[in-house]
């Protein structure tokens, strides 16, 4: 009697937190760092939420402390289900989370039967969130494991695949970091170039200029001359314009220099009070020409922001902390005097 009442309580307990995660609809990342289970005291946590209100409540409410308590609660088998599409995204990667722990040797399985899941969701790491497609999410997580050993080399390689090739998949959030380092690799080319043209993916910008072909600057520069699109989220990281910019970090041509001065122009007039990426891009990209021109540019574009910032009221995002920025990225000693010349501060744009 007592081993069933044990049962009960634990299967009760589940069923609580399945609730909870329902709820939120937001997943929290956690560091699967720690391959240990995670054991925590169940009872005070569940005990100091009330179900109750949260039943009542029209709002979602955010429980992240209880996704690591699948970990403690269920078997591996019953973490296996959990996995299944029958169930929410924050319980299937709240579940995954666990098994990733616990090293299981079939996280491959799970990935194949989640990452087409191109619904959206809420994921928060700390106090930044943000929203990404669930098969997003299972790739990023499943391939973190490649350098611990739970999944094969072959494993990762055929999830990037997936990732690069598959129809509607160039859209992730995984796929798109995995674009800005792809190698120039002759087997890629085409699928790059439909990204770009056909699906609109504009990360795939910079893995298309590794290829250096002639006929593909005339892409470039279109992309280039979308700075003044008032139209596009520029802060968004499929940014055309500053996913060219990038592009042009890997093939530095004197047919961008033109373009270059008229997105150097358009963000000196631009009022200096927005953490846009899109100056330290240009600097960047200026830099990659690496010669005494690019020295002149930054120099030039430098001193021209300095003067409008004496006259107008700017905020501590400057054209300055933007250089100061792709030199932390890139670092050039060619450029460091210009680092003295115009002091600013290190603010990264976070996706690079």
């Amino acid at each position: 009697m007592l081993l069933v009442a044990c049962t009960d309580k634990r299967q009760g307990q589940i069923a609580k937190v399945l609730f909870l995660l329902n709820r939120t609809g937001t997943y929290y990342e956690r560091s699967n760092a720690d391959s240990r289970q995670c054991y925590l005291n169940v009872d005070s946590l569940l005990d100091c939420i009330d179900t109750t209100n949260i039943k009542t409540s029209k709002g979602a409410r955010a429980f992240p402390i209880v996704q690591p308590l699948l970990d403690s609660l269920c078997t591996t088998k019953e973490l296996c289900e959990l996995t299944s599409r029958s169930y929410s995204a924050v319980v299937r990667l709240a579940a995954t989370d666990a098994l990733i722990r616990r090293k299981y040797v079939h996280l491959e399985d799970i990935l194949l039967s989640n990452y087409t899941d191109t619904t959206r969701i809420g994921v928060c790491s700390g106090d930044v969130g943000w929203e990404e497609r669930v098969g997003s999410v299972f790739l990023r997580n499943v391939q973190s494991c490649r350098k611990k050993a739970v999944i094969s080399k072959e494993d990762s390689l055929r999830n990037d695949s997936l990732a690069l090739y598959a129809v509607g998949l160039s859209n992730y959030l995984y796929t798109r970091r995995l674009l800005l380092r792809l190698p120039p690799k002759a087997s890629y080319y085409a699928r790059i170039k439909e990204i770009v043209l056909k699906e609109q993916t504009y990360q795939a910008l910079k893995a298309l200029a590794r290829f250096r072909r002639e006929g593909d600057k005339a892409i470039l520069m279109s992309a280039l001359s979308r700075y003044a699109n008032e139209e596009e989220d520029v802060e968004s990281e499929d940014d055309e314009t500053n996913n060219a910019l990038l592009a042009v970090t890997v093939w530095p041509c004197q047919e961008f220099i033109p373009m270059l001065m008229r997105i150097r122009d358009d963000e000196v007039k631009k009022d200096n009070n927005s953490m846009l990426p899109r100056s330290k891009y240009l600097f960047e990209a200026v830099m990659a020409y690496n010669n005494q021109w690019a020295y002149n540019f930054i120099d030039a574009t430098l001193a021209l922001s300095s003067k409008k910032n004496d006259r107008e009221y700017s905020s501590d995002i400057t054209m300055a902390t933007n250089f100061h920025s792709a030199m932390l990225s890139h670092y050039n000693p060619r450029f460091a005097s210009l680092l003295r010349k115009y002091p600013g501060e290190d603010f990264g744009d976070g996706y690079e």
